[in-house]
């Protein structure tokens, strides 16, 4: 997103540039922000990781690479693959868009990465666009696999709870239903009880009569 928002504002600058209303000291003016916002994308590219690893460009980053394999889900096939290498482009010159063609704008004009006439302007101004046609097509090649991967964590944890209701319906009481069977027993017990004591007694009374 933060390098959509730098694009755009290097295209406004461009535009500016293309026109012979400029004078020396205005096209001095916008190259030097031009030029700032080239290194700044430049630095994100270069430097933007996760856990130490580089993600978009330098010495085995993962997205511009190839496709990277996320496990979604407990099985060997539950697997997503998001794959942005050809937006980002691949190594090489920089007429071979290494890193969304940031090195090819850098080495544009007379003095590098900045534009001194209209001619120069309007060479930036087409760099530019395919920065931004380029960001915006991996832009949503990742938003596709993140609401993706939205669906498959709502999947995932109704998964989980109806697991865990099935367990709980496996392993735990019934404590109604436990209680009436506890109390059902105390009645039947105290009834053998009743019963055998009638009996005890009614055995004693007939001792005492035959006596």
């Amino acid at each position: 997103d933060e390098m959509t928002n730098i694009a755009y504002r290097m295209k406004e600058l461009a535009t500016q540039g293309a026109s012979d209303a400029n004078g020396d000291a205005e096209w001095a003016a916008q190259s030097a922000e031009y030029a700032a916002l080239t290194a700044e994308l430049d630095s994100i590219m270069k430097n933007t990781s996760f856990g130490g690893t580089l993600l978009l460009e330098g010495t085995d980053n993962k997205f511009g690479a190839g496709a990277v394999e996320f496990q979604v889900g407990s099985s060997e096939a539950e697997t997503l693959e998001v794959d942005i290498s050809a937006a980002l482009g691949t190594a090489g010159t920089p007429t071979a868009g290494v890193g969304f063609g940031i090195d090819q704008i850098e080495a544009e004009g007379t003095t590098a990465g900045t534009f001194e006439n209209v001619g120069e302007a309007q060479d930036h101004l087409a760099l530019v666009d395919n920065l931004i046609s380029d960001i915006g097509t991996a832009r949503s090649a990742l938003g596709a696999s993140m609401n993706r991967l939205e669906h498959t964590m709502t999947n995932v944890t109704n998964m989980k709870e109806n697991t865990q209701a099935a367990s709980s319906t496996l392993m735990d009481a019934d404590f109604a239903a436990e209680t009436s069977n506890m109390t059902k027993q105390q009645l039947l017990m105290n009834s053998g009880i009743s019963v055998l004591s009638t009996a005890n007694s009614t055995t004693q009374m007939i001792g005492s009569l035959l006596r």
